[in-house]
């Protein structure tokens, strides 16, 4: 293990068993120097290992201060869909969210780890429709949501409207385009957050980002036998945790 390493480990331990609470600075590079007998160089490769991982926050000319860690809320892994008045919801978690700032929608090539989802070619377009998510009262955006939508069904159509009126996307592909009912499977990823999803979610650096992807089959129509639209909601993975039931 290098220096820089059991420098890292040291005061990693020492916030995990409370040696410096929440809120509260950890010593100075040369009081580290010497407490570690180390040179300033590897005490800041220690403090930048630990910045990454979200246990210390750096202050410009106010010394490092170990981060408050957010209490994990529960995400439930639930496999049923769900109905009320504004339309279809994928877990009782989430009915409450709602936009904190107008969805957008535009159109360009499928991001490479969508392109398999939705059986394209690396290159082909899509309909890209863009939600943020959270408690309007507050502007606290607690969700990312963005669907892909093969342009060649959707370029054209409602679908690709901002406003797709009541019941949303999947009321239009089962009532007016006629490609319902409508059927989905969902999978639970995830991976280091984008700078522009690290700003939305106000992350810690380095916390990655938990990933709730569903895909929507059509079963009648034009579209028949096609997945119509990759659905990926990104949260902060430091804050949510996905619990499940286990029976015996």
């Amino acid at each position: 293990m290098a220096r820089w390493q059991e420098v890292a480990q040291a005061l990693r331990e020492a916030i995990t068993e409370g040696s410096y609470p929440p809120g509260s600075k950890i010593p100075k590079e040369d009081e580290l120097e010497q407490q570690f007998a180390c040179s300033r160089t590897t005490i800041r490769r220690a403090v930048a290992q630990l910045t990454t991982e979200g246990l210390v926050s750096p202050v410009r000319k106010g010394g490092t201060t170990v981060r408050e860690q957010p209490e994990r809320q529960p995400l439930t892994l639930d496999t049923r869909v769900y109905r009320d008045e504004l339309g279809y919801y994928f877990s009782q978690a989430v009915q409450d969210l709602r936009p904190v700032q107008p969805p957008t929608v535009t159109q360009g090539p499928c991001p490479l780890d969508v392109v398999p989802l939705l059986g394209l070619q690396s290159g082909d377009p899509v309909v890209i429709r863009d939600r943020v998510m959270g408690d309007p009262e507050t502007g606290h955006v607690v969700q990312l949501a963005t669907s892909y939508l093969p342009a060649d069904l959707a370029a054209g159509t409602v679908l690709a409207e901002p406003d797709t009126g009541p019941g949303g996307i999947y009321d239009r592909m089962e009532g007016e385009l006629g490609w319902g009912p409508l059927d989905w499977e969902g999978f639970i990823t995830a991976r280091p957050a984008t700078v522009e999803e690290s700003r939305l979610l106000s992350l810690a650096p380095g916390v990655p980002v938990l990933c709730i992807t569903r895909v929507t089959i059509a079963t009648a129509g034009r579209a028949e036998g096609r997945i119509v639209e990759a659905n990926v909601t990104r949260r902060d993975a430091s804050r949510f945790e996905v619990r499940y039931p286990i029976t015996r």
